[in-house]
């Protein structure tokens, strides 16, 4: 079960009014073509976009920057992303795994060389709307995580997984046993129906919210 990086709580159990850092949202590009992933603040990758954290999709970039604070379900314009930056990811890379530069012997002691100036000139910008493409941005959900997840393992598809559902009789409160969670697609459906409540008094994204009693199913 995903889970929002800082929080106990899960996008897929409560997402929310908007997207926020550090979880999994759901690119729409059209109705066979779903794309998800994992918003970030910053380029964890180092990919050496510009715009910080990018996600290229056949209808367009969109930098992270665009997708964190939206309400869920509105239409995001793509960015018009120079992808050229990403020369520098040759040489993020290298440094991160300990391999040091050589220094050229034509440049003067003290002064910057290349790369870091390279570097410094890498600072965030401000993303810039594409004359075209879009997407709309959506919570996860068991159902689109199904379409969307590549598949590497065998995928228990939504008509297959409500069956089971349905014949277990699993209600909120109901405990579920399951061995292998492979693709997660049945485990994100099943912790959907079993799900009564977070045993906490309050959830730390609403920590108002009246007392939550967990109920135990038949």
């Amino acid at each position: 079960m995903a889970t929002t990086a800082g929080s106990n709580t899960s996008p897929f159990l409560d997402p929310g009014v908007c997207s926020r850092p550090d979880s999994l949202a759901i690119l729409h590009l059209k109705r066979d073509l779903q794309v998800p992933t994992v918003l970030r603040e910053e380029d964890d990758l180092k990919e050496g976009y510009s715009e910080g954290k990018v996600t290229n999709t056949r209808f367009g970039s969109f930098p992270h920057s665009t997708l964190i604070g939206v309400p869920w379900g509105s239409q995001v314009r793509a960015s018009a992303v120079d992808t050229g930056s990403r020369g520098r990811k040759g040489i993020i890379g290298n440094e991160s795994r300990g391999e040091k530069r050589k220094r050229n012997p034509e440049t003067p002691e003290g002064s910057t060389p290349p790369t870091e100036e390279r570097e410094d000139a890498s600072a965030q910008k401000d993303a810039v709307a594409a004359s075209t493409g879009f997407a709309h941005l959506l919570p996860p959900t068991p159902e689109s995580w199904t379409v969307s997840l590549p598949h590497r393992t065998q995928v228990v598809y939504t008509p297959d997984y409500s069956y089971v559902l349905q014949r277990l009789r699993v209600r909120p409160g109901t405990v579920v046993i399951e061995a292998g969670a492979g693709s997660g697609s049945f485990t994100h459906a099943a912790a959907r129906s079993v799900f009564n409540g977070y045993p906490e008094d309050s959830t730390p994204d609403h920590p108002n919210d009246a007392p939550v009693k967990p109920r135990k199913g038949k």
